[in-house]
């Protein structure tokens, strides 16, 4: 039997916040105990052979959590789509290893920032972003040269009367 790549589904845990150096240390201690008291003790998995506080250094350091940046995310995703030559979805493995504050910010950037990149609602952002990016001095020249005669008009207006 053929597997069809858009029927894989990956889990990976991640947490974001706007530096990476931030979301590691958001959960540094959390994600050492969750893999050496949870996976390691509890259901009896190995578990990298650091310390605890080493763990989330670790994972990110060999691709099993994304922990950093939303540009961090996209490129993590970019990264397994390649390595993996494609999948149908990602799903975030809920993990108990920071403040609910924090878990929950971590999931608006995710939705604000690192869903809409894969989910091409971004495309007409960028291409308006573009356009007027490209058209910017003729732009801000007609804007200028418009503020300019409003301004003329109007104190002509009051010189008059």
């Amino acid at each position: 039997k053929t597997v069809r790549r858009e029927d894989w589904q990956l889990v990976i845990p991640c947490h974001l916040t706007e530096t990476r150096e931030q979301a590691i240390e958001d959960v540094r201690e959390g994600g050492g105990r969750l893999i050496k008291e949870y996976f390691g003790g509890i259901l009896g998995n190995d578990t990298p052979d650091v310390p605890p506080n080493e763990v989330v250094d670790f994972m990110v350091a060999n691709h099993q959590w994304i922990v950093g940046t939303p540009d961090d995310a996209v490129a993590a995703i970019n990264r397994l789509q390649e390595i993996s030559g494609g999948f149908g979805g990602l799903m975030v493995l809920v993990a108990d290893w920071t403040t609910r504050e924090k878990i929950l910010h971590s999931y608006e950037l995710l939705a604000r920032y690192v869903f809409p990149h894969f989910q091409g609602t971004l495309a007409g952002i960028k291409t308006t972003a573009r356009w007027a990016s490209e058209r910017k001095e003729v732009m801000q020249g007609g804007c200028l040269a418009g503020l300019k005669r409003a301004d003329e008009l109007y104190y002509d207006g009051k010189n008059r009367n």
